[in-house]
């Protein structure tokens, strides 16, 4: 590899590339505790042009590379399958390009986090709508485009954050770098619309993965941000699952304008108040599930109006409301005002210190996530035996369940769940019994769930291949995508061995 090194390294400054054996391992992680795939070099590319020429030195060489964002995704959706490879940092890649506040479009560089764009924004009165996935204080643009992120507030207006798109800049496996939507014109002078000029090609790259291309510029639709809101949390009354769901679908049927509308098991206000990382719930007498929306309106007459629907349904439903402070328990405030969606939303993780979720982001019907849930406390007990091999070493139970069940657009929801458990290495030693546990409950829960015909969007390497393993894809539909993946990348470069991709590539 130091010939490869040597020829990447005339492409960007010395400080951007390394092959340092520290550097290379802390990019063999992501957020899940069980993946790992230490890389032989990363790089930090400026622009386009140099990832375009760092692709055609991987295509000569018939190396891997993978595509990084953040790193804070799941299922090893930015790091090697196994230990090779060049991982493309695209962490210098940050700048905002410019702001066209007549069309209302920004257009930014792939690297730049949700949080550091909204944070400029703001200024101008205006947002993303869809605030990006519930890590965007520090996840990307590009890896949000790249997954249908949702989660970071306001999708139940807006839904996933590709309903934003504009178009994209993308530097295809071989080094070819197109543009997309008004784009696609070269004449065009600014972004402005993404349907036209022929096939929407953009989204070819939405919610691939990074196994179609490198995404370097992106340009969204933004909204200004209304004057007026309103947040309300309310107390669920018993078969809280089914009751949420029937709210959510109610508030659907009867058109009301719902900024946010999120479900909070009893799970998780249990133990966490149980815990002491929710203080604010610590006075309910029942822990029992809440329930809470958040809407904006441009006047008050509006806004009065979408409140007193939504209470009327939260009544009827025999809901208990809140105080109006957070100290009073209405999570609806703090979500939205004090920008809590980045903080909250994965709350799954860190329920115990040293504790780490192996989750499974999907979306699902309104109507089918209580019978998804009460499966996963099916598959639970069903498992029993493998979760007391983990308690046995450190002494308390991994803990399955969901992390809040969101309202997207249209009639669906997103459902985090999976199981929390422990690092193979705890205590001061290395527990294989811990990594094989979790790697075999982890498969088995997410098989369980593809079962119940969810719709996954962040996949990664793990649940992209688990998909084909397990015959998910219709024969018809995975043998569309495979040719389409030889024609863009002829030698399964880009993202190697995620949906079974491998080209000449070892197999993991």
């Amino acid at each position: 590899m130091l010939d490869v090194y040597q020829k990447l390294e005339k492409i960007v400054l010395k400080q951007f590339i390394s092959n340092d054996l520290y550097v290379r391992h802390a990019y063999s992680r992501n957020v899940d505790v069980a993946l790992q795939g230490v890389p032989d070099i990363v790089i930090r590319p400026r622009d386009a042009k140099e990832i375009s020429e760092i692709l055609k030195i991987a295509n000569t060489e018939n190396i891997a590379v993978i595509p990084r964002g953040a790193g804070i995704c799941e299922f090893g959706g930015s790091k090697p399958i196994g230990d090779n490879g060049i991982v493309l940092d695209l962490k210098r890649m940050n700048n905002i390009l410019s702001l066209d506040e007549e069309n209302l479009i920004v257009t930014v560089e792939a690297g730049i986090s949700w949080a550091k764009l909204n944070e400029y924004l703001c200024h101008y009165g205006l947002y993303t709508g869809c605030m990006g996935p519930g890590s965007g204080m520090s996840a990307s643009i590009g890896g949000g485009i790249s997954h249908h992120s949702v989660g970071g507030g306001g999708c139940a207006k807006y839904g996933a954050c590709t309903n934003q798109l504009v178009s994209l800049e993308v530097v295809l496996p071989t080094g070819d770098i197109i543009e997309t939507g008004s784009q696609a014109n070269r004449y065009s002078k600014q972004p402005f619309n993404r349907f036209g000029n022929g096939p929407d090609l953009a989204g070819l790259f939405c919610g691939d993965n990074g196994i179609f291309g490198v995404k370097t510029k992106v340009s969204l639709q933004i909204f200004p941000r209304p004057e007026f809101a309103a947040y309300k949390t309310f107390q669920l009354p018993r078969k809280e699952r089914e009751v949420s769901a029937k709210i959510m679908s109610e508030v659907r049927r009867k058109g009301i304008d719902v900024y946010d509308l999120m479900y909070i098991m009893d799970l998780l206000v249990r133990v966490g108040t149980q815990e002491g990382y929710m203080p604010m719930w610590e006075h309910l007498k029942k822990k029992r599930g809440v329930i809470f929306y958040t809407v904006e309106a441009n006047s008050e007459v509006e806004l009065n109006e979408k409140v007193k629907q939504l209470d009327e349904i939260m009544l009827n439903n025999k809901t208990e409301l809140l105080g109006a402070e957070i100290s009073d328990g209405n999570i609806a405030k703090w979500h939205y005002v004090e920008q809590g969606h980045w903080q909250f939303y994965h709350n799954l993780w860190g329920m115990y210190p040293s504790m780490q979720a192996l989750t499974a982001e999907c979306f699902a019907p309104i109507h089918r996530y209580p019978s998804i849930l009460n499966d996963i406390d099916q598959w639970d007990m069903e498992h029993a035996e493998d979760m007391q091999k983990i308690s046995e070493i450190t002494k308390i139970r991994p803990i399955a369940g969901s992390g809040p069940i969101l309202l997207i657009d249209g009639n669906n929801v997103e459902i985090t769940c999976g199981f929390t458990s422990f690092w193979a290495f705890y205590n001061g030693k290395v527990h294989k019994t811990i990594e094989e546990t979790n790697i075999k409950l982890w498969k088995s829960l997410l098989e369980r769930v593809t079962k119940q015909g969810v719709q996954w969007y962040m996949m990664g390497d793990f649940m992209s291949r688990l998909m084909v393993d397990i015959n998910a894809y219709s024969e018809e539909y995975y043998n569309l995508m495979k040719p389409i993946k030889e024609i863009i990348d002829p030698k399964m470069i880009l993202s190697r061995g995620k949906f079974n991709f491998w080209g000449d590539g070892k197999r993991v």
